[in-house]
């Protein structure tokens, strides 16, 4: 078995984790990191602004949303831990997602991404109802995400090796136009 910190995904959510603690700095707050060493922790960070007023944890995911769908998400097993921290504690806990693909940083607090809303499909075909919860995600739409800053072209570069995605899901390219009506293949 491979250890926790060698796997793809764990290095690719450090890479993130190091965005959002450098935002975080940057906005005033220091950020504190657990100290474990080859193992999972409980959540990302805690957060304190500098004069002491706000505390809060950060739970940074680094992946990109849906591409067949205008949302991203998280495991109900981690949402469950999050709302339990969240209602017991009376911490808020802030989702950052780090979107190589949109090529920035997205998120918002739980309690205000967990809505009661309706959002189409990008295609239109479809109307989804949130909150959403499908094959042990639970999916917040894109429109309730709040935009934190861009990705730079290192930033992205230094993400993407770690990208494991089902083909399926790859995003598509753009349709080619079609200059006159005469090259439509029907």
């Amino acid at each position: 078995m491979i250890p926790f910190n060698e796997r793809a995904s764990s290095k690719k959510g450090k890479v993130g984790e190091r965005l959002v603690d450098a935002w975080l700095r940057d906005q005033g707050y220091v950020p504190y990191a657990p100290v474990v060493e080859n193992k999972a922790h409980p959540f990302d960070r805690i957060v304190a602004s500098e004069n002491k007023r706000e505390i809060f944890v950060a739970e940074c995911k680094t992946k990109p949303a849906r591409t067949e769908y205008h949302d991203t998400g998280i495991d109900v097993r981690h949402y469950n831990d999050y709302k339990h921290i969240m209602e017991k504690y009376g911490l808020g806990i802030f989702l950052f997602f780090v979107d190589e693909d949109k090529r920035e940083i997205y998120g918002g607090y739980l309690a205000e991404l967990d809505c009661q809303c309706h959002e189409e499909k990008p295609d239109g075909s479809r109307l989804l109802s949130y909150p959403l919860v499908r094959g042990g995600i639970r999916y917040f739409p894109l429109s309730a995400m709040l935009p934190v800053c861009q990705l730079t072209d290192d930033e992205v570069a230094e993400i993407k090796p770690y990208t494991r995605r089902n083909k399926r899901w790859e995003p598509k390219p753009a349709p080619a136009c079609i200059e006159d009506a005469d090259d439509v293949p029907f």
